[in-house]
C-alpha cells in the first residue's frame, strides 16, 4: 500500500491495481468510522488527515510505464473518494458542536483550495497544449471539481449565512475570476460543468448599498 505517496516505479499494473484498491478502502474506513466521530478526535490528527486527503486528491502517474499503460496508472479512483470525502465533510447542516464546525470549515477550506489548484492548473495547461486536446484525466478532473463546486454553493445556500465564516465566503467567492477564465475551454463537457458552477453565483450578486444623503436614501 502506497497511501498518499508516490508509488515505486518497478510496480506491476496488477500490483499497482491492488494496492490502490486497498487505498481506496482506508479513505472508506477513514470517511465511515473516524471523521464522523470528529467530536472525540483531536484538531491536530484532523488537520493531519484533512492535508492527506488534499494530497490524495491528487493524481499521480509514473514516468516508468508506457504511453499506452498511463490510464490505468492515474490513480482516478482513489483521487475521486479523497475528493468526495472532502466534500462530504466540508459542509453540513447537521454540524452541532465547536469541533464539528471546526471539522467542516477545515474540509471547506482545503477542498475549495484544492479547487482552486485544479482550475488554475487546467487553464495554463490548456493555453499551453495550443490545439492538442489535454489528458483524458485531466478534463475528468476539471469536470468534477466544477460539479463540486456547484453542489458546495448549493449547500451553502441552504444554510444561514451567519453560519458561514467569511473567510469560506471570500474563498468561494474567489473561485469566481478563476471560473470565468475557463470559458474558452474547448470541451464541450467542461463547458457544460462551467456553466452548472457558474450560475449558482448570480445569488452572490447585489446591487450596492445605497448611501444616505441628506437625510434620504
Amino acid at each position: 500500500m502506497f497511501i498518499f505517496s508516490t508509488p515505486p516505479d518497478n510496480l506491476s499494473i496488477q500490483e499497482f491495481q491492488k494496492n490502490e484498491s486497498i487505498d481506496v478502502e482506508v479513505v472508506q474506513l477513514i470517511s465511515t468510522e473516524i471523521l464522523p466521530y470528529a467530536n472525540f478526535i483531536p484538531k491536530e490528527f484532523v488537520g493531519q488527515i484533512m492535508t492527506m486527503l488534499n494530497k490524495g486528491s491528487i493524481h499521480s502517474q509514473s514516468s516508468s510505464f508506457t504511453e499506452a499503460e498511463i490510464d490505468i496508472r492515474m490513480r482516478e479512483e482513489f483521487s475521486k473518494v479523497c475528493f468526495e470525502t472532502l466534500l462530504q465533510f466540508s459542509f453540513s447542516n447537521k454540524v452541532t458542536t465547536p469541533q464539528e464546525g471546526y471539522i467542516s470549515r477545515m474540509a471547506l477550506s482545503v477542498l475549495l483550495k484544492r479547487s482552486q489548484d485544479v482550475l488554475h492548473r487546467y487553464i495554463e495547461d490548456e493555453r499551453l497544449s495550443g490545439r492538442c486536446p489535454l489528458p483524458r484525466q485531466q478534463v475528468t478532473e476539471i469536470i468534477f471539481v466544477l460539479k463540486a463546486v456547484s453542489t458546495l454553493i448549493d449547500s451553502l445556500k441552504k444554510t444561514q449565512p451567519e453560519n458561514v465564516d467569511s473567510s469560506t465566503w471570500a474563498q468561494v467567492i474567489a473561485l469566481y475570476p478563476t471560473l470565468v477564465e475557463c470559458i474558452t475551454c474547448s470541451s464541450s463537457e467542461v463547458c457544460s460543468a462551467l456553466k452548472e458552477a457558474l450560475v449558482p453565483f448570480k445569488d452572490f450578486m447585489h446591487p450596492p448599498a445605497s448611501k444616505v444623503q441628506n437625510g434620504e436614501s
